[in-house]
């Protein structure tokens, strides 16, 4: 069994949001850089209507005020001087925000990348050919440099590395239902059998959690969409930091298109390679239970992690001991422990002190998930009509 349908996961088992994501990326980076020009002009124009207004503004506070402060000082002379160096990065063209993401997201999804085929002890070589897809050419005068874009898809890629392999656990647990062993009694009988729903668990929980994972692009391109479109406006209401009497408003517009874009881009990198951590520790705690009791699971999680485990591979004793409340309770349990990523998904994130920015990915795997349940549903009243001969 583990040949064959090894070979199938192998070939099925592909990054199936690589290519999206790429178009997407590719899309929004290409758009932005057409439009960033147009868009500084209208940032600049846009500068001088909030700095007429700030200074009507100012100027009344001042004269409201029984004790009339310093206004050039405080609020007039600070707006200028970051007006001059705000315009002047604007005048810089597209180099300017690809310099900002050469040294904020670039850095970010690398380090991201090199932790994650660290935690599971994997090569950039072995990534790709174990994930075949190879991202399209793209123009190097984008917003984003394709750097950004290769690195996040490595990342992604070695992700499916993991559910390639955990898929290929699932198998060998089914194949070492078959045993010579089952037939020694009914009850070791049965016990095999619920020993290859265990495995059949395991394939699908794992598969379910593939194919929400192929979704968990989308906090990032919308993340980049929002920074590459409001780059200039984010810059331009640099100008008004530091000073006084800038208006909530106006503030909380730099804020939230500024730094806050930035943030969220980076939480969602951070996220994406979170998930790899998560599945880490998950298989952790499969991994004991199939390994030679009081004895390290290094061994077997190499194997598992490598995708080269069979059930030859899986601790025949402790297979062998197990009885039929343990084999009925570890369907429980792995079920319990899908249900729990989330939040070990939250706890990983907790610990590098960031937010978790994959609410739209979610909400979209959500969608994705209830589409295909619809589409099976509808498949099974077809076939029953088909076998009623029309009948209700």
């Amino acid at each position: 069994m583990n040949g064959v349908l090894n070979n199938l996961i192998d070939n099925t088992v592909q990054c199936w949001g690589c290519p999206v994501f790429d178009r997407l990326f590719r899309i929004v980076s290409t758009s932005a850089a057409a439009v960033y020009n147009k868009f500084v002009i209208a940032c600049m124009i846009l500068f001088c209507v909030l700095f007429a207004f700030f200074v009507i503004n100012a100027v009344w506070k001042n004269m409201k005020s029984d004790s009339p402060d310093p206004w050039f000082t405080k609020s007039i002379r600070p707006v200028m001087i970051n007006s001059l160096v705000a315009l002047t990065l604007l005048g810089g063209g597209i180099m300017v925000p690809r310099l900002v993401s050469q040294v904020t997201f670039e850095p970010v999804a690398t380090i991201a990348t090199i932790y994650s085929q660290s935690m599971i002890k994997t090569t950039p070589d072995a990534v790709n050919a174990a994930v075949t897809y190879v991202p399209e050419p793209m123009d190097d005068t984008g917003f984003f440099r394709k750097d950004l874009r290769d690195s996040i898809i490595l990342l992604m890629k070695t992700t499916i590395t993991q559910f390639q392999a955990y898929m290929k656990l699932g198998i060998a647990v089914m194949d070492s239902a078959f045993t010579w062993s089952a037939l020694l009694g009914i009850g070791a009988l049965i016990k095999h059998i619920i020993l290859f729903f265990v495995g059949l668990s395991l394939l699908w929980g794992f598969a379910k959690l593939f194919f929400r994972f192929c979704c968990y692009f989308a906090d990032i391109i919308i993340a980049m969409t929002f920074f590459a479109f409001f780059f200039p406006v984010s810059l331009m209401m640099v100008s008004f930091k530091n000073a006084d009497g800038v208006p909530s408003w106006m503030s909380g517009l730099g804020k939230n298109l500024g730094t806050g874009q930035i943030k969220k881009l980076i939480n969602a990198i951070i996220a994406l390679a979170a998930a790899t951590i998560t599945y880490t520790i998950i298989i952790v705690v499969l991994a004991k239970f199939f390994s030679v009791p009081g004895a390290s699971t290094a061994d077997l999680m190499d194997l598992i992690l490598s995708g080269n485990v069979f059930a030859a591979d899986l601790d025949e004793t402790n297979l062998g001991a197990i009885t039929l409340i343990q084999a009925v309770v570890l369907v429980y349990v792995l079920d319990f422990v899908y249900s729990q990523i989330p939040k070990v998904t939250q706890m990983v994130l907790n610990a590098f002190n960031v937010g978790s920015e994959n609410g739209l990915s979610e909400e979209l795997a959500d969608n994705v998930m209830q589409l295909g349940e619809n589409v099976v549903d509808n498949v099974k009243r077809g076939i029953k009509t088909i076998a009623s001969g029309g009948k209700k």
